[in-house]
């Protein structure tokens, strides 16, 4: 919900032309000030309920006759005063101990009043600013109807505790019982909030009855819940809403719901003469096709837009700061809505839609312009004034003000001043429907960053000036991060097509040609049909194309959905250019016209290839017009005479294709034009079909030049060079399915040469060529070992995919295949584009292997199942690595990635490299580095894992083989060993059985207390651990500690185990002489008094305390 009006604004917006509500404002505002305001309105309550109860009983006569947003105004004033009447009305229903009326002061209170510099009560809560003068909930359309609910709840529950709190302040408190304190507690808490909200509905509703404004706003028409509670309403309410439904539920195309919906509220309004003609040209538009193509076949009707548009699905949601509405993340949470038509009339009905534009965002095709034609047909005359601006057809380096102009001027032929125009709006407020900002970005190249923002300031120009304006601007969706969205933005994205709306689509299309169906013998296309290709099917002009191809002897349905994806696109685009050839060339024999289709789906190609180069998803006519001349030499297209401007070779390619999208835009008196494919998988198909074309070729010229005894060499690989040095093939995953799909075709033999040829050219890449006219093709300027990256990395891509696997010896040689892998992957790495290096690293799923004891790799594509494997460090050859050497590696490379290896390396280096080379090994290709077994070994506690994997990991560091640096590793483990609270002692003496070789050079403290946390597992093993205790304490090449004999003892008194350490540990035969010579107790409690104090208490529960003189205060 979104905050508006508060009470008392809403009461002056309603009552200007009653002196009863202006009286009451007067008083209302008196109580917001005072601070016996709370009793003064709690007096009033009544009054307010009355006052609420009259705008229920007259509202619709108080908006009758008015103009667009001062009616929207009042409505929002009604609701600001339901909500309040709604809190009093629940108030006066709730069960207190009390009755209101009998609210008054403390003396106290009095004297606290009386005494404006004393401290501030908090129980002096200023109800009538709260309740009065703040703003209140408003439901808006793009939140839906139970969080509007949730929200007005806990609104109603923040009120009905502060008036709890002022409760505190007043005489009736203290004569309360605790018990009735709670009650009145509990019943601000749950009861006299759901009394609000419930009362709050049912106004409501009846509301939305006379006023439909209240029911678009509040979403009501999506909320199933709200319909289940029809049968609770009264008869009349029950009617009225069930017929709202009803009339957005049935007219579920051509947008007729919202139409009639907002007739039934439009005031009565006398058009002036160029009102009427801007609403006849946008009418017109209703009866004439929904989309202009010259595809169709004669005979064949494209239904008019009146009857083939059919309303999306769609999300919406607010914009906020740092919002991408771009990305599909985004829009992730919001759910997808059937009610497209309650939320463009809430919207066009509500004050926020002349504050901030709507902007309408959705793919290519998905019908974003086609709603804007729609919006201006149907919104109607009387209440709205729309203004349709198509920006690929205004000058670009114009303000708002002057497109909008441009646009009036192209609708009636007359010219028209902004301000008469809007001047003469009347009821209506005027609606800027701004179609193609996408378009404006693409054509023009210009930074418009900013165009929302100043659509905005409009906006707020046009308010100041009481000539309030709506506006609505239409994107594609990948271009919406390259505008800066106004904080607050209601944003909606058009949602492919369901199964319901393919449906209702082909029945209209089906209807439209029953004659010409018949008269072909052809059958109806059926939803299924068109579904078994989703991604064309959900877009409504890709639908189009598919009904169009079908409409052909039933092309589409004879395949019965069995097409392979790359066959389904082949025989679309073949059957496209074959009727465009086959109606400008009647006289073609059919081998001529096979020709004819191949070299228009080659420049079809090359359309596609200059957008993939270019990293984009369009190109400028200018850039095309640049690539065809160098790629279609002899296959230029020749230019029109006449006495129109020629042609250019870009609009000659695709001016004839209508899935091939034109952007425009005017700049300087020039137009300016970019293309691009409705749908991105054309494009997609096309660079694979090239690609598939030109290896193809030269796998024949290489098999014919096999039976040739002069031809040495005769690859040509001048054009596969030009295509494919630009960008790698990985950053499209669907052209790469494509191309698999394609080299399906090849011959086993082809298929082997292919292999031949591809690892022939990745030989050469590296080594300078002559490419003979192909070299002036550059769609973006790249250094020389760029294009070295691209051409190599697609060459491996391609072996890939035509083998579906490789070896790394294969394609470089048996002679070190890795190294020579790695320094074809450091030079992808270094030239790529972050995004680039990824979709490659993305792409290849390689696989260490041995072949015949040398290492290996073995290359597929990722099916989606790679993960990466943990490194086999012995197949790494770990044993040259010096872990300095890599620091200073990655600190030499100032890659933020290696930086942080290098952070994440810096403790192992000073702990740990004399045995970092050190390897475990579990088993062939399983070898682990010790630093990798001791950080799972450190990990392994907190991310509870099992014991028997902890026990195993801490059995394996402390069984290092000799080496360097293998003490210094086990003191690490054995740390662990102590740090695990987990482990018991059985666990940790098995460990330590396999420390025995070392002991001598491992840290006395840690053995020990490893040792005395393995006692208690068995007698035998506390034997075990007597003798270890033994040998490290009393190791007669290292000095004896006194401090660590004495912690050696108590522990083993506290476990008990005294007598069994007589015969094992020398010294612990007799315990007073330990305690009494042995150790100097003084000394020890001079440094650690509790051991002292632990051993005091040993000796007491072995009887000899009474014989040792102890330290003071031990």
């Amino acid at each position: 919900m979104r905050r508006t009006l508060t009470y008392l604004d809403a009461v002056r917006l309603l009552g200007r032309d009653d002196s009863a509500f202006l009286d009451l404002v007067d008083r209302l505002s008196g109580m917001a000030l005072l601070a016996t305001g709370n009793l003064h309105l709690l007096g009033a309550r009544t009054e307010l309920v009355r006052l609420g109860r009259t705008v229920l009983g007259s509202l619709k006569e108080r908006v009758s006759g008015l103009k667009r947003h001062d009616r929207t105004q009042r409505l929002e004033a009604a609701h600001a005063i339901v909500v309040v009447t709604a809190f009093f009305e629940a108030l006066a229903e709730a069960e207190l101990p009390f009755d209101v009326a009998d609210l008054e002061l403390t003396v106290p209170d009095k004297l606290a009043m009386a005494r404006p510099d004393g401290p501030p009560r908090a129980s002096m809560i200023n109800l009538p600013s709260i309740l009065l003068g703040h703003r209140l909930p408003m439901p808006v359309p793009t939140v839906p109807y139970e969080r509007v609910v949730a929200e007005l709840s806990s609104y109603y529950e923040g009120v009905a505790l502060d008036f709890c709190d002022l409760l505190t302040g007043l005489a009736v408190w203290d004569q309360l019982t605790e018990r009735d304190r709670d009650r009145v507690r509990e019943a601000a808490r749950g009861p006299v909030p759901a009394a609000a909200v419930r009362r709050y509905e049912e106004h409501y509703r009846r509301l939305a009855v006379d006023c439909p404004e209240f029911f678009v706003w509040a979403s009501m028409q999506d909320h199933a819940g709200t319909r289940a509670l029809l049968s609770d309403l009264e008869a009349n309410v029950c009617g009225g809403l069930a017929g709202l439904y009803e009339q957005l539920d049935l007219q579920n195309t051509a947008l007729t719901g919202m139409r009639d919906l907002l007739r039934g509220v439009a005031g009565v309004d006398i058009l002036d003469d160029r009102r009427q003609r801007l609403a006849r040209a946008y009418r017109a538009t209703l009866d004439k096709p929904i989309v202009e193509t010259g595809d169709a076949p004669g005979g064949l009707v494209v239904p008019p837009l009146g009857a083939g548009y059919v309303d999306p699905q769609c999300r919406v949601g607010v914009v906020t700061a740092g919002d991408d509405p771009s990305q599909d993340s985004w829009w992730e949470p919001m759910p997808r809505r059937a009610d497209l038509q309650g939320l463009l009339a809430g919207h066009f009905t509500s004050s926020q839609a002349t504050e901030a534009p709507l902007v309408v965002l959705g793919q290519p095709g998905s019908g974003k312009s086609v709603l804007t034609r729609m919006l201006a047909a149907q919104l109607p005359a009387g209440d709205f004034l729309p203004v349709r601006v198509v920006l690929r057809d205004v000058p670009a380096d114009v303000d708002l003000q002057d497109q909008i102009e441009h646009a009036i001027r192209a609708a009636t032929g007359e010219r028209l001043s902004w301000p008469d125009l809007a001047r003469s709006a009347g009821q209506a407020v005027p609606v800027v429907l701004l179609d193609g900002f996408d378009e404006l970005l693409q054509a023009t190249g210009v930074n418009q960053s900013d165009y929302l923002t100043r659509i905005q300031a409009f906006q707020r120009r046009e308010a100041d000036q009481d000539r309030p304006v709506v506006v609505v601007v239409t994107s594609r969706t990948a271009v919406a991060n390259r505008a800066r969205f106004p904080d607050g933005t209601t944003v909606l994205r058009l949602e492919p097509f369901g199964e319901e709306h393919v449906s209702r689509w082909l029945d209209v299309w089906n209807r439209a040609n029953a004659g010409y169906f018949a008269a072909h013998g052809l059958s109806p296309l059926s939803a299924q049909a068109a579904l078994a290709h989703p991604d064309l099917a959900q877009q409504p002009l890709l639908l189009m194309m598919l009904a169009l191809y079908d409409a052909s002897g039933n092309a589409l349905q004879s395949s019965g959905g069995s097409l392979a994806k790359a066959e389904l696109y082949e025989r679309l685009l073949d059957r496209f250019a074959r009727r465009e050839i086959e109606k400008d060339r009647t006289d073609l024999p059919p081998e001529l016209i096979t020709e004819a289709v191949e070299r228009e789906l080659y420049r079809l190609s090359v359309v596609a290839f200059a957008m993939f180069n270019r990293g984009a998803q369009w190109v400028t006519e200018t850039d095309l017009n640049a690539d065809l001349p160098v790629l279609l030499k002899d296959r230029a297209p020749t230019p029109e005479s006449g006495l129109r401007a020629p042609l250019t070779a870009a609009q000659i390619v695709v001016g004839r294709f209508f899935f091939v999208h034109e952007a425009r835009a005017a700049r300087d008196d020039q137009r300016l034009h970019t293309y691009e494919f409705l749908h991105a998988t054309f494009g997609e198909y096309l660079v694979a079909r090239l690609m598939h074309r030109a290896l193809h070729r030269m796998v024949l010229a290489k098999a014919a030049a096999g039976a040739s005894p002069f031809d040495h060499d005769p690859v040509d690989d001048r054009l596969l060079h030009a295509l494919l040095s630009f960008t790698p093939l990985s950053v499209s995953t669907a052209t790469l399915g494509f191309l698999g799909e394609l080299f399906d075709g090849f011959t086993e033999p082809h298929q082997r040469l292919l292999s031949a040829l591809l690892r022939q050219l990745l030989t050469r890449a590296r080594y300078p060529r002559d490419d003979r006219g192909l070299d002036r093709y550059e769609p973006r300027p790249l250094t020389l070992p760029a294009r070295i990256a691209s051409y190599t990395s697609n060459l491996v891509l391609l072996a890939v995919l035509i083998g579906r696997e490789t070896l790394a010896s294969t394609l470089f040689g048996p002679e070190d295949p890795i190294a020579a892998w790695r320094r074809e992957a450091l030079l992808w790495r270094s030239q790529f584009t972050p995004d680039e290096w990824r979709s490659v690293v993305g792409c290849l799923a390689p696989q260490r292997i041995h072949k015949d004891g040398t290492r290996d790799l073995c290359l597929r594509l990722d099916d989606g199942t790679f993960e990466t494997p943990l490194v086999g460090t012995q197949w790494s050859l770990l044993s040259r690595v010096r872990l300095r050497g890599v620091q200073r590696q990655n600190y030499f490379m100032c890659d933020a990635e290696e930086d942080l290896a290098n952070d994440t390396l810096e403790p192992l280096v000073h702990a740990l490299e004399p045995a970092y080379r050190l390897l475990f090994s579990k088993g062939a290709g399983e070898e682990r580095s010790l630093a990798n077994v001791l950080l799972t070994a450190w990990l392994a506690p907190a991310r509870r894992a099992p014991l028997d994997e902890r026990v195993s990991l801490y059995r394996r560091l402390v069984s290092l083989d000799a080496g360097p640096g293998r003490h210094d590793c086990v003191n690490l483990a054995l740390e662990l060993l102590l740090r695990d609270s987990g482990l018991p002692a059985d666990s940790v003496l098995d460990v330590l059985h396999s420390i025995g070789p070392i002991l001598s050079r491992l840290r006395k403290d840690l053995v020990t207390d490893c040792a005395l946390k393995a006692l208690g597992s068995s007698e035998s093993g506390d034997n075990a651990v007597m003798v270890l205790l033994g040998a490290v304490l009393f190791d007669p090449t290292r000095e004896r500690d006194p401090l660590m004999l004495l912690r050696a003892w108590v522990g083993v008194a506290e476990h008990g185990r005294s007598e069994a350490a007589k015969e094992e540990v020398p010294d612990f035969d007799d315990p007073v002489q330990f305690l009494t010579s042995t150790i100097d107790l003084a000394a020890v409690a001079a440094t650690e008094p509790s051991l002292v104090r632990r051993a005091r208490w040993a000796a007491t529960d072995l009887g000899i305390a009474d014989l040792v003189t102890w330290p003071a205060g031990c």
